[in-house]
């Protein structure tokens, strides 16, 4: 939820920034009711991956015996690493809130909403 929501507030601020470059024109979707429709958007997708992930390949405990002494007790998705699959929406994100975090790092610091990015 985290990473949605950074997204969208770099984005939001590199549209503006870039919008004011080329003239007066005001960027479409920088409302604060759009900016919240996108990001429950972007959370849904993700939502979405892990149900999906879920219902096809579901976690239960498995019994490990790394020696004949130990049982170790793990996750069956440990096995086969599908745990990745969660992950990879997340990563992907901050890779393109680096970016737009890159693009941002000269606005004025006078500017509120990028003395939190």
């Amino acid at each position: 939820m985290v990473y949605a929501a950074l997204f969208i507030k770099t984005n939001r601020i590199a549209r503006i920034f870039q919008a004011g470059k080329r003239g007066t024109k005001r960027p479409s979707l920088i409302s604060p009711r759009s900016q919240l429709i996108i990001c429950a958007g972007l959370l849904m997708v993700q939502v979405f991956i892990n149900l999906v992930w879920m219902l096809l390949s579901p976690s239960s405990a498995v019994h490990m015996y790394p020696t004949r002494e130990d049982n170790v007790l793990v996750c069956s998705s440990h096995k086969d690493a599908s745990y990745m699959i969660a992950f990879g929406y997340p990563i992907m994100l901050i890779l393109v809130c680096t970016v737009y975090a890159v693009l941002t790092r000269k606005i004025p610091g006078a500017f509120n909403e990028s003395q939190h990015i």
